[in-house]
């Protein structure tokens, strides 16, 4: 028998778009009761970033089994402490993490495997839960395996993994590479992962806003 669709667990990190004043305003919360067509999400009282438009327009977006889900409402009631949303559609979920890939900004220092590290420096790369491409200075060949660490703001903990060169490209700024890791361990995977989802999850809230919202 089909189950039907997904909906947030209580207690869970959400993301919501709400409408504040007829502009779309993004905000991260805590899941409160959920039921099959309703959601109460507690809300900040007295912030006026928080203070949406009763029948406004609302998007929950939120993580199940790897994918993310986004979920239509509408602000039925602004209470003291809450909203009051009820579903105008039902949840429809996106792309599995391991698919997905996105440009991310980070902190690497990336080293020839095996010697002291080189320092830290700001790049965008190109990053999926299995490699990274990216544009850099380092004369490495295809083969050649490279010691990694990622550092992003407010984001946890270094990543570390080993990763082989699988294709240099010659690039106005150096060489672009494309990296497939080979040792990482799974708590690094979780973070790698982790770094690709929520920065798809902010696109993606970005891309529903204008869209929900215009």
């Amino acid at each position: 028998m089909k189950s039907g669709p997904i909906r947030p667990i209580e207690g869970e990190q959400i993301t919501v778009l709400i409408e504040v004043g007829g502009v779309p305003v993004t905000h991260v919360a805590t899941a409160g009761r959920v039921r099959e067509s309703t959601m109460i999400v507690p809300r900040k009282a007295g912030d006026a970033r928080w203070s949406a438009d009763p029948q406004g327009q609302a998007v929950v977006l939120f993580a199940h089994g790897g994918r993310l889900h986004s979920w239509p409402m509408r602000v039925e009631e602004v209470l003291p402490s809450s909203y009051y949303l009820v579903s105008l559609r039902d949840p429809t979920e996106g792309e599995r993490r391991e698919f997905v890939r996105t440009m991310v900004e980070v902190e690497i220092s990336m080293t020839p495997h095996g010697e002291p590290a080189n320092p830290f420096g700001y790049a965008s790369i190109d990053l999926s839960a299995s490699g990274l491409r990216l544009i850099t200075e380092l004369p490495a060949r295809t083969g050649d395996l490279l010691d990694l660490v990622l550092r992003s703001a407010g984001q946890g903990p270094d990543v570390t993994a080993v990763a082989r060169v699988v294709r240099r490209l010659p690039s106005r700024h150096g060489v672009e590479l494309a990296v497939e890791f080979v040792e990482l361990n799974s708590a690094d995977e979780d973070r790698m992962q982790e770094l690709v989802f929520k920065a798809r999850e902010s696109l993606l809230a970005q891309r529903i806003g204008r869209r929900e919202f215009s």
